[in-house]
């Protein structure tokens, strides 16, 4: 009798609980004001080692994903946000930064109504929102204007929290 019901008391112990959490990592984001959507997934093996966080953005307009990056610079400090992606919908095309080189915006999430550095740690609970500044700018000078800006879509700079996996 007391053997199962130590097994399952080290089982909570061990394993962590996924039931109803909603972190980062498992949020999926929306545009209010277009298609767009944002997914955090894992930083990659090689990425930088100041990197805290990846991202997409998908864009169904123009049937492209673009990734993106949070880093800490020097290990402390805001979280900055960057992102690459094919510099047309066109394959074979360049990859482009879209950011200008002088540029490096911060990441920000609303967390319980308040806006706040975007908090990217493995396990982090979910912002409400996820605040990119300069999103929609820099993505207007690009090639994708032309679609990503069609008729009554007028992306900006917020991804709101849709649900979690």
């Amino acid at each position: 009798m007391r053997l199962p019901l130590i097994i399952a008391l080290s089982l909570a112990v061990v394993l962590p609980s996924t039931a109803g959490e909603c972190t980062l990592y498992n949020a999926r984001y929306k545009q209010p004001d277009a298609p767009w959507w944002l997914t955090f997934t894992q930083v990659p093996q090689f990425g930088a080692p100041n990197q805290t966080a990846a991202f997409y953005i998908e864009l169904p307009n123009s049937g492209v994903t673009i990734d993106g990056g949070v880093s800490v610079p020097n290990g402390f400090g805001a979280p900055l946000w960057s992102i690459s992606g094919p510099c047309s919908g066109e394959e074979g095309a360049e990859t482009c930064t879209f950011l200008t080189e002088d540029s490096n915006p911060s990441i920000y999430g609303i967390y319980d109504g308040k806006v706040t550095f975007l908090s990217s740690e493995r396990g982090s609970a979910a912002p409400e929102q996820v605040i990119l500044p300069q999103l929609s700018v820099s993505l207007w000078y690009s090639s994708y204007r032309q679609d990503e800006w069609d008729g009554d879509v007028s992306p900006g700079d917020a991804f709101e929290l849709v649900g979690c996996d």
